[in-house]
């Protein structure tokens, strides 16, 4: 069993495409890295709103690699290795508006509050006293 904090050599381990992949993680903490920037930003009231646009390219390129080998006869030839290299690239750009359009919002009456560095979204305190809520 792996533990949590052991790093991995994943360059000779075959790793499926797919978005949660290592492969993508890079990418992942860059989107992450612009959300919360986004979110901070509009939290403190400097931007009204913000959008984020990430943009993946996906390649596969047709590569080979030359291999020394000896051959029959004891000579050193050159094999070539033919193989289709994966290309992907990222990028993650944001922009900030002064305006609002509310298009496909999530909304919610709770509040965004910053806690110990993160924001996260909380019930409203209720300032009303039930009467069931009293101790008897």
């Amino acid at each position: 069993m792996i533990k949590v904090d052991e790093r991995i050599d994943l360059s000779k381990t075959p790793l499926e495409i797919d978005i949660y992949s290592p492969i993508f993680k890079s990418m992942l903490q860059d989107l992450n890295l612009e959300i919360r920037r986004v979110i901070e930003k509009v939290f403190d009231k400097e931007f009204e709103n913000g959008e984020i646009s990430l943009k993946l390219k996906l390649n596969i390129n047709n590569e080979h690699k030359e291999y020394p080998k000896e051959n029959e006869f004891g000579e050193i030839i050159n094999e070539t290795y033919r193989y289709r290299k994966p290309y992907f690239e990222h990028a993650v750009s944001t922009t900030f508006k002064k305006n609002y359009k509310q298009d496909g919002v999530y909304t919610e009456e709770k509040e965004v509050k910053c806690i110990d560095d993160k924001y996260i979204v909380v019930p409203l305190a209720e300032p009303q006293v039930n009467m069931f809520d009293r101790e008897v």
